[in-house]
């Protein structure tokens, strides 16, 4: 480390976190469209769920699913990198490690927190929205699609697993090159680690 360089603090930690969750996050955006069209429901579906959990309609719905998924991959993102700063299982020594801690981080955020959510919060939501009533946010079309949303929910899981993981690997791989200066002279004690 020369005289020039400065040592990272956690806020800077965090703040290349973000930056790595906001990539990971903007790599799987058309991910989301995919799922809808595999299902043949009508595009912005899975982003206007999440919009209208919050009590939002409409393309509005859409816009603040989009925004709220973006704002937790930066979340995600900062948590992982000030993780490796006080962990040192965590510390992102070398890419590939980075790459493996990620996508560690991607599976206990698809167990820990997009599970529950799915299951006993975007769930029951969307099988209220299924009961037609004047006060629907969805329209009958939209309603069909939330039912096949609902009747396929095991691929659901299993592209959202596949989703995360891949989220991982990215934030991790961006992680990596972001702080591929701050662990570049560490010691390893072989391989990857």
């Amino acid at each position: 480390m020369t005289a020039t360089q400065t040592k990272m603090t956690k806020i800077d930690f965090m703040k290349a976190g973000a930056g790595a969750g906001l990539i990971a996050g903007f790599a799987l955006f058309s991910s989301f469209f995919a799922i809808d069209q595999m299902l043949d429901i009508p595009t912005g579906t899975f982003y206007k769920t999440i919009g209208v959990t919050m009590g939002v309609d409409e393309s509005l719905g859409i816009a603040l699913g989009f925004l709220s998924h973006m704002g937790v991959a930066a979340l995600i993102g900062s948590m992982y990198l000030l993780s490796s700063s006080i962990w040192r299982f965590f510390r992102l020594v070398t890419v590939p490690k980075a790459i493996m801690t990620g996508v560690l981080t991607g599976l206990i955020v698809f167990t820990l927190a997009f599970l529950p959510i799915h299951m006993f919060i975007m769930t029951p939501m969307m099988e209220v929205e299924l009961i037609i009533t004047d006060i629907s946010d969805f329209d009958l079309k939209e309603q069909e699609a939330l039912a096949t949303l609902l009747f396929n929910s095991d691929k659901i899981y299993y592209h959202s697993l596949i989703l995360h993981i891949i989220f991982g690997s990215i934030m991790g791989l961006m992680g990596g090159f972001f702080l591929h200066e701050e662990y570049e002279k560490v010691p390893r004690k072989g391989g990857i680690f």
